[in-house]
């Protein structure tokens, strides 16, 4: 019996925030277009909860997949507290991912017992809290990471051009926290510019392979901004994918 692919979804900000905060189904049909099965968007999406669930519902082969926040906005009782309405409003809408990111500062003990707090919430919810890297926190190489992954029982959303923008090898990230990496961002960076997978200089093509045997049901394509439009950006990375991992 074949082993299952894992269904490729995309980050909206390549559409601009604004634009998929007010016409979020034009870019929904953009994205399905482009050959994508769902979408990663920022939760300030939630506030129109009603009018998500009304397009994916005529969208049914489409999901909001995963949704990101800052860490810190859950540091204060209001937000703490606003978090159980979040996570039963992600579940109506079939998202069934929290991502949060913060930066260097998130490695110090207080935020990394939110993170794990969190976590333990959001299991508790049935849905799978993940953070997100970007540089800073490597400032002392894989030490966060040791902390929130193997310490603090924390699940990683792995980037896979900031891990490389830090200057560290995307592959031995992936190795040394496998089990650790609940969901991924495929992306492409040519200095500081990002870039469509497989234009930039990220080494995709051997962790294509590793990111396979981890066997996560979802990837997520992201790409901050690009000189092309988004359909076409978005396409051509989704067609890397076509091309280099097999993935229909």
């Amino acid at each position: 019996m074949a082993e299952a692919k894992p269904k490729i979804a995309i980050q909206a900000r390549l559409w601009g925030l604004d634009r998929v905060k007010r016409e979020y189904a034009a870019v929904f049909d953009e994205m399905i277009e482009a050959g994508y099965d769902g979408a990663e968007g920022r939760i300030t999406l939630l506030e129109d909860e009603e009018g998500i669930g009304r397009c994916l519902g005529v969208r049914p082969s489409f999901s909001l997949i995963a949704l990101h926040a800052g860490l810190q906005q859950f540091a204060e009782q209001e937000g703490k507290a606003g978090l159980d309405s979040m996570l039963e409003g992600m579940a109506r809408l079939g998202s069934r991912y929290l991502l949060v990111s913060m930066g260097a500062e998130a490695d110090r003990p207080q935020w990394l017992e939110l993170a794990a707090e969190l976590s333990e919430r959001c299991a508790s919810a049935g849905i799978q809290f993940a953070y997100h890297n970007h540089d800073g926190e490597f400032a002392d190489g894989y030490g966060f990471f040791d902390r929130l992954a193997k310490q603090y029982n924390v699940k990683l959303a792995a980037d896979l051009a900031w891990i490389y923008r830090a200057g560290h090898d995307p592959s031995a990230f992936v190795s040394r926290y496998a089990d650790s990496i609940a969901y991924v961002h495929l992306k492409d960076v040519a200095g500081q510019q990002w870039k469509e997978l497989g234009a930039g200089s990220v080494p995709l093509l051997p962790l294509l392979p590793r990111l396979d045997e981890l066997r996560l049901p979802w990837w997520t394509v992201e790409q901050d901004d690009s000189e092309r439009p988004a359909g076409d950006s978005a396409a051509f990375s989704r067609q890397f994918l076509r091309e280099h991992a097999g993935l229909r």
